[in-house]
């Protein structure tokens, strides 16, 4: 593994101790050193390379980085590292890297992300009985810190009380968002971070890496800990560049009119081709997606044609972005689009309103690509009765529906059962000549709400080849709407031990509403990938999760359509 060490900046030097180099040589890790440099293409170039991350100590932070005038005490600064150091770290953590922060690199950390620091520790903390700018040899420990029990830093270094090193006049004083402090010293300095949404970012105030050369096994935990976790990095990175990653529903055109073009990184969606790039995410299907509303013969035309202009709507933001991102009508245009380096756009509907009370509809939407329809959204439509706001209409699947469904077959459509009743679910099982998918639905076992499968409902689709794509809403991932990335893997974990590795995939429902604390954006779907490794999971199972379960149903769908 390649760990990446920032370096400090001397007399025109990029420069840092042997420690820092010899501690992740002693850790299993491979170290290079990042100069210092201003040039953004440079850096993420380097970052591309590495495994893991390691912000070394050295000088102050000058107190512009986080808003504040100069202490008269601050007399050592380079503003040309800050600049280094925080745009380092922003770049590292959007791209998931593992990173150990040491010294200065615990306090860039937090000030990278909106935090604050104590400038002068003697006479900002005058009650302070502990020198912390001591002038011990580094390998020798000068005061003791206290670790907070169930938190990752105690699960490496396995105590609640460790000797420490340390040379520092600035700390931390206000803990940045997302970050918990989980170290202290007797005199209330905070002595360690680590990030709330990802365990693979950690800062500590001491300096472990001379301990560490000197054998001390809680410091040299600390870099194993950090080499290891850039381990499962490097593998999740090489399994992305091998598999098919497909994430089979988010809402991103409803933002259109808003301004948001997918070609740029935009604050307010979860979905953009930057943020497919840094997650490693090869294709999204993007929907037209309609809300449930009257059905008059009107109203249904009226519906067609706004779906229709949500499909052109796509179409176009594409054709803005065809250097990077192409429409995909199939499979092979994801493997050739993958080969290209770039992103695949596959379109769904979301609503089987759209189709109105025409089923020629369908075959019109096919041919502007669609790959699959949502039945309904929620309440029930001509189609069929819907999981949410349902009156019961049709008890299941309309006459109409079933006109659809098999015309979708006859067409190579995916029956998207998402948002439908569970009885109408089992009408399009009972009918359909091909597997169905859920394109964004959970496990109603672990969270009992409408929108989730049932376990008879999620074997029958699996008895049917179908696919149940996890959808990472918070509301249908747990109780209460408190749900981390963990808890979506949880429902992965449910449907595999249910149904079987082949029968379950990812479909996020990114921009149709609330996106999970530690997994707002599709930036952020390696994680998914590193807990799977966690828990187990092989490259080829991870490969079905991510989309080989998907591709499987779309082959078998176009192969049976071109028989017929």
């Amino acid at each position: 593994m390649l760990i990446g060490l920032s370096v400090n900046h001397k007399d025109g030097l990029s420069c840092i101790s042997d420690a820092y180099v010899n501690a992740v040589i002693g850790a299993g890790g491979s170290p290079v050193l990042i100069p210092l440099c201003s040039s953004e293409r440079v850096l993420d170039e380097i970052l591309s390379q590495i495994d893991g991350l390691i912000l070394s100590g050295g000088g102050d932070f000058h107190p512009s980085a986080f808003g504040e005038e100069l202490h008269p005490k601050v007399e050592s600064f380079d503003l040309e590292r800050d600049n280094y150091d925080i745009s380092l770290i922003r770049k590292a953590v959007a791209k998931h890297i593992p990173v150990l922060g040491i010294c200065r690199g615990h306090q860039a950390i937090n000030v990278a992300f909106g935090g604050s620091l104590i400038q002068d520790i003697p006479s900002q903390i005058i009650h302070s009985e502990i020198n912390h700018n001591q002038s011990e040899s580094r390998e020798i420990a000068t005061h003791n810190v206290t670790i907070r029990q169930g938190s990752v830093l105690h699960s490496i270094v396995k105590k609640d009380n460790i000797p420490v090193n340390s040379f520092h006049h600035q700390a931390i004083k206000a803990v940045a968002p997302g970050f918990e402090p989980v170290a202290h010293s007797d005199d209330g300095v905070i002595e360690a971070i680590e990030s709330l949404e990802n365990n693979s970012v950690l800062g500590v105030q001491w300096h472990p890496e001379n301990m560490a050369v000197a054998g001390n096994e809680a410091m040299a935990d600390t870099f194993r800990h950090l080499v290891s976790e850039a381990d499962l990095y490097k593998k999740a990175k090489e399994i992305h560049r091998r598999i098919y990653s497909i994430d089979t529903h988010c809402d991103t055109p409803m933002h259109f009119s808003k301004g948001a073009n997918i070609g740029k990184k935009n604050k307010n969606t979860a979905v953009d081709i930057p943020k497919m790039q840094e997650g490693m995410l090869d294709a999204t299907f993007m929907v037209a997606y309609l809300p449930q509303k009257e059905r008059t013969k009107s109203a249904s035309e009226k519906a067609f044609r706004e779906a229709s202009a949500i499909i052109s709507q796509i179409k176009s933001q594409v054709e803005e972005n065809k250097n990077v991102a192409e429409i995909a009508y199939s499979v092979d245009d994801l493997k050739r689009l993958k080969k290209e380096n770039k992103k695949a756009i596959f379109i769904g509907v979301e609503n089987g309103y759209a189709i109105g009370k025409d089923v020629g509809n369908v075959e019109r939407l096919a041919q502007m690509g669609v790959q699959y329809i949502t039945l309904s959204h929620n309440g029930d439509n001509d189609i069929c009765d819907a999981a949410v706001k349902s009156n019961s209409e049709h008890n299941g699947l309309s006459n109409f529906g079933k006109e659809v469904v098999r015309e979708m077959n006859r067409l190579g459509m995916m029956v998207d059962i998402s948002h439908t009743s569970e009885k109408t679910s089992f009408d399009v099982l009972a009918i359909s000549q091909h597997p169905v998918i859920a394109s964004h639905s959970s496990v109603k076992a672990i969270c009992n709400h409408p929108r989730n499968l049932s376990d008879k409902l999620i074997k029958a689709i699996a008895g049917k080849g179908g696919v149940i794509q996890i959808c990472l809403y918070p509301g249908f991932i747990k109780k209460g709407g408190k749900a981390s990335f963990k808890d979506a893997v949880d429902h992965i974990d449910y449907v595999v031990k249910l149904a079987g590795i082949d029968h379950v995939g990812i479909g996020s429902d990114f921009d149709g509403g609330e996106s999970l604390p530690d997994l707002k954006t599709v930036s952020e779907m390696p994680k998914i990938t590193i807990e799977l490794l966690r828990r187990g999971y092989s490259e080829e199972d991870i490969a079905k999760i991510w989309g080989g379960n998907l591709v499987r149903v779309m082959n078998q769908i176009k192969k049976k359509t071109v028989k017929q």
